[in-house]
């Protein structure tokens, strides 16, 4: 199993560069990495590494609504690479 801690943020950025410029929700990544071995104990801990991914400018908000998966089927707005 890899470390979350240093292999999410590098997951998330390869992730939003193989979208091509195509809105994806961050559950998307999350799913993809935990079946690449990066787990945390708490899948919030995703929330740090996205606020980091935009702060850092390689993802930021899209205006594309997706239907949480894991959160009961409520709309949240997707990602972008930039």
């Amino acid at each position: 199993m890899k470390n979350f801690d240093s292999d999410g943020y590098g997951f998330l950025l390869k992730f939003a560069r193989k979208t091509k410029g195509q809105p994806f929700p961050a559950e998307a990544v999350t799913m993809a990495a935990e079946t690449a071995g990066i787990v945390s104990s708490d899948r919030r801990h995703w929330g740090r590494v996205f606020v980091q991914a935009a702060r850092d400018g390689y993802i930021a908000r899209c205006d594309t609504p997706f239907r949480r998966v894991m959160g009961n089927g409520t709309l949240t707005l997707g990602w972008v690479a930039i």
